[in-house]
């Protein structure tokens, strides 16, 4: 459950928004895992470009309460959510506004330990936060858009997702036990392609690819030099790349079905 903190001025939702849509004048945007690392910098954006920012958190409610708190202008809001329970979703979605802009940035990442057999339930989680929840998100403001206010919905991928050439790597089941992050993030990438097609023009869907850009919480500073050393730029990517990567696609109303690397080359 949410509770606002000291500090917070913004109004604080789990489960009760002002019914709107994307007719009025104010440009809102959504953004999931948006209390801490990359989530808050694309927060920090959001609120400098103007818009109104609802801020999605699960666990890191205090640190978002935080963060909206600092940011510029009013009305930003802080709304809760498991992801990976397929009916707390669906209630939350039901409480939400229309937005101009949404940033799927929650994600599971690599929950099976290096050389251990992936559970069951972090399977399920995987394809609940990483598949099923951006894509019942971006179908739910797709049924909320009106004639003449377009949107943009953006997706954070993995580089990993690539061929050296840019194009998709082919999604294929894995076996019981092996970890399927990738998986659940290949098949994402393609059914994101796909529904660019059909959602266009009213939605459009794109995507940024990052390599390493935060050390993984896990992962201390010699793993972190490891995996620099396959990025041809030698060096991890900003959280303000990232966060630039989402406004280039916001300024440019042209750009749909784009999945964009923004990993230093590590894809290639």
């Amino acid at each position: 459950m949410c509770a606002a903190g000291p500090g917070f001025s913004g109004t604080l939702s789990v489960g009760r928004y002002a019914v709107n849509d994307c007719s009025g004048s104010i440009r809102r945007a959504l953004i999931t895992g948006g209390g801490r690392r990359i989530g808050a910098e694309l927060v920090k954006r959001c609120a400098a470009l103007g818009f109104e920012v609802h801020c999605h958190v699960w666990r890191s409610q205090a640190a978002a309460q935080e963060l909206l708190a600092q940011l510029p202008g009013k009305n930003h809001q802080l709304s809760c959510c498991d992801l990976s329970s397929p009916e707390d979703r669906q209630n939350w979605l039901k409480t939400l506004p229309g937005f101009d802009l949404v940033i799927n940035n929650a994600s599971c990442y690599r929950l099976t330990p290096a050389g251990g057999s992936e559970k069951a339930s972090d399977r399920q989680r995987y394809w609940q936060v990483n598949y099923h929840a951006p894509l019942e998100i971006i179908a739910h403001q797709k049924n909320l858009l009106r004639h003449g206010r377009n949107a943009l919905a953006i997706t954070l991928l993995d580089c990993d997702v690539l061929e050296p050439d840019g194009g998709l790597k082919p999604y294929s089941e894995v076996p019981v036990g092996t970890d399927s992050y990738l998986a659940t993030r290949i098949a994402l990438a393609h059914k994101l392609l796909e529904l660019s097609k059909e959602y266009a023009p009213a939605l459009r869907l794109d995507a940024i690819a990052p390599g390493p850009v935060l050390p993984p919480v896990d992962c201390v500073g010699p793993g972190m030099t490891r995996i620099l050393q396959k990025v041809p730029m030698q060096s991890s990517v900003g959280v303000e790349e990232i966060a630039n990567a989402a406004e280039f696609f916001w300024r440019n109303p042209a750009l749909t079905g784009v999945i964009l690397p923004v990993d230093g080359g590590m894809h290639l």
